[in-house]
């Protein structure tokens, strides 16, 4: 037997990755810079081979007007993300961040 069902579209909700990492600003305060592991189908194109001994990570930065940015960057796999601090990911940020990025980031 053949039922005639009526679909809706599902409008997509809040960016769940977006909703957790403002979640771990707001429990680190103070912080400007977050490291963690990539989300399945993050980025739109596929990241490729990190290189051997090395990892994709996601470089979060807290921007002056309360936006984040995430840039995805190859690490090596044994650094742990709880490790990194953020004088360490200001570096990183400052190498591998476009110009506008820079100047948008949030000084402490």
């Amino acid at each position: 037997m053949v039922r005639n069902l009526k679909g809706k579209l599902a409008t997509p909700g809040p960016d769940p990755i977006a909703q957790a990492d403002l979640a771990w600003f707001d429990a680190h305060e103070g912080r400007q810079f977050r490291l963690r592991d990539p989300a399945p189908l993050e980025f739109k194109d596929p990241l490729g081979e990190p290189g051997e001994g090395f990892s994709w990570r996601v470089l979060v930065a807290r921007l002056a007007d309360g936006n984040r940015l995430r840039l995805p960057v190859s690490l090596a796999w044994d650094l742990h993300n709880d490790h990194a601090k953020d004088t360490h990911l200001a570096l990183l940020f400052d190498q591998v961040a476009p110009e506008k990025a820079k100047a948008m980031r949030a000084k402490p």
